[in-house]
């Protein structure tokens, strides 16, 4: 099975998802989380490398959702390492969160998605 949501593999993204993503730092009103401590953040660390390798197997043959996870990827690194977050856009966000919950959704329902299934969740799945 893959999960794919770009335009190569068939899907695009709609319009209204391409804008940036904010920082936490950026959103009003709540007041800013601390880091975590250097142990939880390694096994943060562990943990995002893990669903990334996950989401990027579950996207075999698109390079456009592979970037997407990879750019995902790349800003928890750095936050969990206290560096600046680079941008990340929400499409890139909802890409990696899509591939990821087709893979459970796949998993744990045991059935192939019909056709609705497919575009409800903004990713197309192939099963091979």
């Amino acid at each position: 099975m893959s999960v794919s949501a770009c335009a190569v593999c068939g899907r695009s993204s709609p319009a209204s998802i391409t804008s940036r993503l904010p920082h936490w730092s950026e959103v009003e009103g709540d007041a800013p989380h601390p880091r975590p401590s250097t142990r939880v953040a390694g096994v943060l660390r562990d943990l995002v490398a893990w669903a990334a390798d996950i989401a990027i197997l579950l996207t075999r043959g698109c390079p456009e959702d592979r970037d997407a996870i990879e750019r995902v990827r790349r800003c928890a690194y750095a936050w969990l390492a206290g560096e600046s977050c680079p941008d990340v856009a929400i499409d890139d966000v909802l890409t990696t969160a899509a591939a990821l919950m087709a893979g459970i959704d796949r998993n744990l329902g045991d059935t192939p998605p019909d056709e609705d299934e497919r575009h409800a969740i903004g990713a197309a799945v192939v099963d091979e």
